[in-house]
């Protein structure tokens, strides 16, 4: 009998250890400033953007560290966001009219060129494409 105490006084020890009371340590690290109040928001799976859908039908693009890339103008029965499968997927929600909007995002960089050894025409059209699913 006395063995059995022995064992059961470690199992009451942890469990009386593991209702300690934790704390709660938060604090604000940024704050997206809008000039609207905001309906929704999203962010796709790599989080290097924000979505963010106001009131006066535009869809702010936020980069992560919170900076503003972008303002587009939606349709203004728009009233939800979702990200789509791919990064540059949207799905723009208009639940009054019973519809359904894919956008897709391309975004474009500007690549600065001043000064770079050049052959051709100078306002030749260039495009850059980025293989990314190797095989």
């Amino acid at each position: 009998m006395r063995i059995k105490l022995w064992l059961l006084l470690p199992i009451l020890l942890l469990a009386a250890a593991s209702m300690a009371h934790a704390e709660v340590d938060a604090r604000v690290v940024r704050t997206l400033q809008l000039s609207a109040t905001p309906l929704d928001m999203a962010i796709p799976g790599n989080g290097r953007y924000i979505y963010v859908l106001t009131s006066d039908a535009k869809l702010k693009i936020f980069r992560e560290n919170g900076n503003l890339r972008d303002t587009l103008v939606v349709d203004s029965g728009v009233d939800q966001i979702k990200p789509g499968p791919r990064e540059n997927q949207l799905f723009l929600i208009n639940s009054a009219s019973k519809r359904i909007q894919v956008l897709n995002l391309d975004f474009i960089q500007e690549i600065p060129v001043d000064g770079s050894p050049t052959k051709g025409s100078a306002d030749a059209v260039v495009a850059v494409v980025i293989f990314t699913d190797f095989q």
